[in-house]
């Protein structure tokens, strides 16, 4: 079992964030030129992206008044790197959470870019901060990884017949789509029962440039993925 290797399709941030043209940021998060009004940069429509004030929707969709804009994923550019072969080729998956609720919305549209419609709103609220996925490629992990040695004697005394300890935070600097369960907050045997069940990870984003603390997870069952059926997804905010 920890041995147990898992595909995943691994993503990456580009290095500008981008916020709403109307809001005011403090000088100190603007010194290193790495977070950007959104019109200061060329945002392609219907390019994926996590949060931020710009959503490219399908026409006449109903912008979800209790819910965030959290990511669209444009499946053109993610699906050619999915092994499994569950996600669909073409068409774009939205993404709005309420991530104090652990709650949120995922909606499948088999549309072309070209189709879609840009919906800005500028917000200070959750998910205000916006990153294009610069890239998405095939990529492993393994669950081996998720077990740590301890670091003095007192923690040798929790360690299991493996002499390891589990490590809540391992996994949480990974953006991706597949693999393995992350919450700093789960307990090991949480994150097993995920691991051993149906429940896919439709997409998390992590701490590797896209999040400064914080992982944002959303799960799928596996034969609801197969049917395109998103109205049972489960959704996660796990900071220490």
């Amino acid at each position: 079992m920890k041995n147990e290797i898992f595909d995943i399709i691994e993503l990456r941030p580009a290095t500008k964030h981008y916020y709403g043209d109307s809001l005011k940021m403090p000088e100190i998060l603007l010194q290193d030129g790495l977070l950007v009004k959104a019109g200061t940069l060329d945002i392609p429509l219907g390019h994926s992206r996590y949060g931020g004030p710009i959503a490219d929707l399908p026409k006449n969709f109903e912008y979800p008044k209790d819910l965030r804009f959290a990511a669209q994923l444009d499946l053109k550019q993610i699906a050619v790197h999915d092994k499994s072969g569950l996600l669909p080729k073409t068409g774009h998956l939205f993404f709005f959470a309420d991530i104090m609720e652990d709650k949120g919305l995922v909606v499948y549209s088999d549309i072309a870019n070209a189709e879609l419609e840009r919906v800005v709103k500028d917000h200070e609220d959750n998910f205000f901060e916006g990153v294009l996925i610069k890239s998405a490629f095939s990529s492993t992990e393994k669950l081996s990884s998720r077990y740590r040695q301890p670091e003095d004697e007192d923690e040798e005394e929790d360690t299991n017949e493996d002499g390891v300890l589990w490590d809540y935070f391992e996994g949480s600097e990974t953006s991706k789509i597949f693999g393995i369960f992350t919450h700093c907050q789960a307990q090991e045997q949480e994150i097993l029962d995920v691991v051993n069940s149906d429940k896919i990870v439709l997409l998390q984003i992590g701490e590797n440039g896209f999040n400064d603390e914080g992982v944002f997870s959303v799960l799928i069952d596996k034969n609801d993925l197969k049917d395109l059926n998103f109205d049972n997804c489960e959704f996660y905010w796990g900071q220490s």
